[in-house]
């Protein structure tokens, strides 16, 4: 659609793209003017809710949709407390009428429980018994170019997951991950592995920003250390390791790209642990029997900020039965449903609590946060690698 930008009067937007509605509060603005031979603004009308931690975005047929919980509702929301046929929401001219199907939970727009078909405003919040789902009135165009988005995220989210490394089950090092892309895509990557002479080396980095360039990037990285393609540096000394990185990624030279690490190498006949933070926040290892969390970390430059850096080296010796958390800002950087902003002691104090039968450790934190947030995709990538050395 060809279009230009300009400045104008508000009137003169009326009929480009903004609903002509006696009601001010219900305009759809499309702030935007198609110029002689461009194409009118093609309004839709969609319902957008969370489910499966995925955001999803319904578009309703002008013929309208019936919803519930199961067929032959067009729409099939599997909530407990959504009827069989719950709703229906019909389309008249430019409006969108929502009716009650006799429900046993009730229908509710604006928290008014609906007891005659009422008109939907844009971005009316409607409530079908507990479940949230919110009526839009978009241009089809933009939602099919957020949709076509939203495919290449996932594609970008399915190739980093690709090249995730295997959990270990078995030998004298173990591990098991937790990995959740959030709805934008961050940039975060972790991997481990033996080197020749037995030493087990592993990391997890955090790319800045969002979207398909960071998830590339931290990919790019993550595969330089899988492949040790760090001429001259010796991988099992955590600081070569980060001057080398920070040597072939500078930010000048990748768009303006940072990356925080955190990278270790543990020698399982010493049991001794050398570790490097790169503008990373600290890991944790605790001790059995589920001792504190003890945190490791030095400071250190992100990678690609500076030309140089010095990284220094921290040494700890491992207790047998020990675990190492090693993860990414996602994890602990996230508010709860009160609106209350963790911060790393509250991932922390979850470490420290007994493990459930059945259950990973990693997948067990991430239990945890999603209890404590509110419904929908995390705002961050969730990345949780846990070692445990036998």
């Amino acid at each position: 659609m060809t279009v230009l930008w300009q400045k104008t009067r508000l009137t003169d937007w009326v009929g480009a793209g903004m609903s002509s509605s006696e009601d001010e509060s219900d305009r759809t603005i499309v702030m935007r003017k198609a110029v002689a031979g461009g194409a009118a603004v093609n309004i839709g009308h969609y319902l957008a809710f969370s489910q499966d931690a995925e955001l999803r975005r319904v578009p309703i047929a002008p013929g309208g949709l019936v919803i519930g919980r199961a067929p032959p509702a067009a729409l099939v929301i599997p909530a407990p407390d959504i009827s069989r046929k719950h709703c229906r929401i019909d389309i008249e001219g430019d409006r969108a009428i929502i009716s009650d199907l006799d429900s046993t939970n009730g229908t509710f727009v604006g928290g008014e429980r609906v007891k005659q078909p009422t008109r939907l405003r844009n971005g009316s919040q409607l409530s079908l018994g507990s479940f949230p789902i919110r009526y839009e009135r978009r241009d089809k165009s933009e939602v099919a170019e957020e949709a076509e988005l939203a495919s290449e995220l996932r594609r970008a989210a399915d190739y980093v997951r690709a090249i995730l490394p295997q959990p270990i089950s078995e030998g004298p090092v173990q591990t098991d991950w937790w990995f959740v892309p959030s709805s934008q895509l961050g940039g975060d990557a972790f991997g481990y592995q033996f080197l020749d002479d037995g030493t087990f080396t592993g990391f997890v980095l955090d790319v800045s920003g969002h979207g398909i360039g960071s998830a590339m990037h931290a990919a790019n990285v993550a595969n330089v250390l899988r492949r040790r393609a760090l001429p001259g540096v010796d991988f099992r000394d955590p600081a070569q390791v980060a001057a080398g990185l920070n040597a072939m990624f500078p930010e000048e030279e990748h768009n303006g790209l940072l990356f925080t690490l955190w990278y270790f190498a543990y020698e399982p006949p010493t049991r001794q642990l050398r570790f490097c933070s790169a503008g990373h926040h600290p890991s944790f290892l605790v001790a059995p029997p589920e001792g504190e969390p003890v945190p490791l970390w030095l400071r250190g430059p992100t990678i690609g900020m500076m030309p140089r850096g010095n990284w220094a080296v921290g040494r700890t010796e491992v207790p047998a039965g020990s675990r190492l958390y090693v993860f990414s800002d996602g994890a602990f950087e996230i508010v709860e449903s009160n609106g209350r902003q963790w911060v790393i002691e509250d991932l922390r104090l979850i470490m420290k609590n007994a493990g459930r039968p059945g259950v990973s450790e990693p997948q067990r934190l991430y239990e945890a946060v999603r209890a404590a947030t509110a419904a929908g995709p995390l705002e961050d990538d969730f990345s949780v690698l846990v070692v445990r050395f036998a």
